[in-house]
């Protein structure tokens, strides 16, 4: 029965006694008044006040009865709670006699990328002793022994730490203290030989049910002074901590009590009070932390609120183990939220990096910061993979530098996302996987930029005139050397977009592509893979990979749109060109220059109303097959394989395989409206019967023929005008060997053939 109850019942009672004995002294009145004034009472009066009598005083009987029973029931309560506390102040004498003090670990975690900070140490007693935490403070002050509490807490605590090192990982770990016992200077002393390798990861609590006075404030400096300790100022906000509390002790670390972070997430002027804290903590360098989170909107508030730490039993409970992180979920949505709120942040800075520094973009992100800026030298930036963080990374004018991006993922929120400065030199170096979000590396037409490393690049550019590598569709880029034994993926999409280049090449500037696997994807009504949009651009391809999708209106995928073209591949090229208006290497407008395939694998497919693969649209360029394989595919209404659908521009075949194919109504299959192909050596191979009439150097014309066994072709062609060997080697994949040659040098093989093929069937009969 609770308090309540009992002090009911007690007064219920009382009541109940006195109407009892107010009607037994009416009753005896009205007999005692008829006796003394000789009234008469008839039999039936008399019997019934006799039985009213009887009744009542049988009445006050029972209720006397029922009290002394509840009475005795107190009084045996009170010796058995009497029993309880001695019996518990029993067990505690036999816990610090015998050191039997247990520890559990809370973790305290980092607000803004979910890690564990810290832990806080928190005593527990076994199951046989039974007593929380409160009832051991209890019975110490009872007993005066507060002193061997805090002994040994913090000897207890701090060996643990040590010798389970390596599962704390370094974090620090924060103690329980009571300001009013004070250890003195020599056993501090013994702290310090102990543990003064650990002394930094320290952190001492000053509980809350304690008041301040300059004792407990200088033995908290000198505790502090010998161990080099942190202080920690415990449930701020409790009704027992103060703002003097914190003014006096200089704490490094302040605790928000539960009961202001309880319903925060609802309750504006809680939030007011946490927020001005915060405040305060940033201007002094003080770190806050919110005690009792127990629900995830609880956890959304204080991180928009901006307190560093968190502890409660939604992020983690106490337990005996040491746990080396946090539930994954919820580690994820405290990243989660800072990278969300970062983004609408008002008072975002722009960081600046020293040569020689590593930069965390993900850190510098929760910490406001807007962008980095390097004045010069080399810089490494450090990122995580699988948060996108707004970052703005930009070189100074006239700068020499080196950005090194390890697992960077990055994006500029209204700008490119890296920007190298005027007149600069800018290296670039790769490592892990890393990606540029909206928009990539602007290079100014006056700047160099190269691209190095093991790593990998991607970079999504999806911004209408946006920048993938180089500058946009309509500003001029410097010069690009790509050198890398990685991936770098370009996927640009808009309007009008150029994925590695831009609107036309600086003075003297081009596009190298040393080595590296390259792949760019465009989308858009006007996209240009590798080269310009609107002017000239020198393209060299030594070794490596290359793989481009263009896909819009007006489509190239390596060359440019208008102006000169110069291109120069030894390496492995996959062009893929779709749209209305198409061209897969050199320029889709009118246009000059030419294109030297000197070795290695080019294939260039296109599919379009209108199209070369290889050349121009009414153009002059000239082509030049000198060595490798070549693979040229046109569909569409009006398409060519190799050269140009009007105008001029020579297509020479000198050697390597080279074989077209085309699906269209009006081909042209190899060459110009205006010139015919030459073809001084090669393999030369037309699909589906396609055909060419094509000369030599000297302008003689040339037939095809077939060579049917031999598996190379090597001769010597004498003509008026000089002489050429033509070589050519039988195509393993499609088994053919095509030369075009002049009438006479084919007649000249057929005999020769037929004298062979005679040679060996008289050997033959002979055998």
């Amino acid at each position: 029965m609770s308090k309540n109850k009992k002090d009911r019942s007690q007064l219920m009672f009382g009541v109940r006694c006195v109407l009892l004995a107010l009607v037994i002294i009416v009753i005896s009145a009205s007999f005692i008044y008829a006796y003394l004034t000789g009234g008469q009472m008839n039999t039936v009066d008399i019997i019934l006040n006799a039985a009213a009598i009887v009744l009542t005083m049988a009445v006050m009987f029972f209720e006397i009865h029922s009290y002394r029973k509840f009475y005795n029931e107190g009084v045996r309560q009170i010796y058995h709670e009497k029993d309880i506390e001695l019996d518990k102040l029993e067990k505690f004498k036999q816990l610090v006699k015998r050191n039997d003090f247990i520890y559990n670990f809370q973790p305290i975690v980092n607000a803004r990328n979910g890690e564990i900070f810290a832990y806080e140490c928190l005593m527990r007693t076994a199951d046989d002793i039974g007593l929380k935490p409160l009832e051991v403070l209890k019975y110490a002050e009872i007993s005066n022994m507060l002193y061997s509490i805090e002994k040994s807490t913090f000897f207890n605590a701090l060996a643990f730490y040590k010798e389970n090192i390596e599962k704390f990982g370094g974090k620090k770990i924060f103690i329980n203290s009571i300001p009013s016992v004070i250890l003195p200077d020599s056993e501090l002393a013994k702290l310090k030989d102990m543990y003064a390798d650990i002394s930094e990861n320290i952190v001492v609590e000053i509980l809350e049910n304690d008041d301040d006075d300059d004792t407990t404030i200088a033995a908290f400096d000198n505790l502090r002074n010998i161990l080099n300790c942190n202080i920690a100022v415990d449930d701020y906000g409790s009704g027992y901590s103060n703002d003097m509390k914190v003014l006096n002790n200089n704490p490094n670390f302040i605790k928000i009590d539960m009961s202001l972070i309880t319903s925060i997430d609802t309750d504006s002027k809680k939030q007011l009070l946490v927020s001005n804290l915060i405040k305060f903590g940033k201007k002094y360098n003080i770190k806050i932390l919110a005690e009792g989170v127990e629900t995830k909107e609880e956890l959304a508030k204080v991180i928009e609120l901006g307190v560093d730490l968190i502890q409660g039993f939604y992020t983690a409970r106490p337990s005996r183990d040491v746990i080396s992180a946090i539930d994954g979920e919820i580690s994820e949505y405290i990243i989660e939220e800072n990278v969300r709120l970062s983004k609408y942040d008002n008072e975002r800075r722009i960081y600046d990096a020293d040569d020689g520094e590593n930069v965390n973009v993900f850190n510098l992100s929760l910490e406001k910061f807007a962008g980095v800026y390097v004045a010069g030298g080399t810089v490494r930036f450090i990122g995580t993979k699988s948060h996108i963080v707004d970052m703005l990374i930009k070189t100074a004018d006239d700068s020499e530098t080196t950005l090194i991006f390890e697992n960077v993922n990055i994006k500029g929120a209204t700008e490119t996302t890296v920007q190298i400065g005027d007149n600069a030199k800018a290296k670039v170096v790769l490592l892990g996987d890393n990606t540029f979000n909206k928009e990539g590396i602007y290079v100014p037409e006056t700047s160099e930029l190269t691209i190095t490393g093991e790593g990998n690049l991607t970079v999504k550019n999806n911004r209408n005139g946006g920048v993938g590598i180089g500058s946009s569709y309509e500003k001029p880029y410097g010069d690009i050397t790509i050198d890398t034994t990685g991936i770098i993926t370009v996927d640009s999409s808009g309007d009008k977009i150029v994925c590695i280049g831009g609107g036309e090449k600086g003075a003297n500037r081009s596009i190298r592509i040393l080595n590296g696997d390259i792949r760019a994807t465009g989308r858009g009504i006007c996209t240009v893979g590798i080269g310009s949009a609107s002017g000239d651009t020198d393209i060299v391809v030594e070794k490596g990979t290359i793989k481009t999708q263009c896909i819009a209106n007006e489509a190239v995928s390596m060359g440019t749109m208008y102006g000169t073209v110069n291109i120069r591949t030894t390496g492995s090229l996959d062009l893929t060109t779709d749209g209305e208006r198409v061209t897969g290497i050199g320029v889709l407008n009118g246009g000059s220059g030419s294109v030297y395939i000197v070795s290695g694998e080019t294939s260039s497919v296109i599919h379009g109303d209108i199209g070369t693969a290889i050349g121009s649209l009414g153009g002059r360029v000239d082509v030049h097959c000198d060595g490798g394989r070549v693979l040229s595919h046109a569909e569409g209404t009006r398409v060519c394989g190799i050269g140009a659908l009007d105008a001029g521009g020579t297509v020479h075949i000198s050697g390597g395989t080279v074989t077209v194919g085309i699906k269209s109504s009006e081909p042209t299959w190899i060459g110009s409206a205006e010139k015919k192909p030459i073809i001084t050596g090669g393999n030369v191979i037309l699909e589906d019967n396609g055909t060419i009439s094509p000369v030599n150097s000297a302008g003689e014309e040339l037939v095809l023929y077939r060579m049917d066994r031999s598996q190379s072709y090597n001769d010597n062609i004498t003509t008026p005008a000089g002489s050429y060997t033509y070589r050519a080697q039988r195509d393993e994949r499609s088994g053919q060997l095509c030369v075009y040659v002049p009438e006479r040098v084919r007649e000249k093989i057929a005999q020769m053939i037929a004298l062979e093929k005679q040679a060996n069937s008289v050997n033959v009969a002979a055998q």
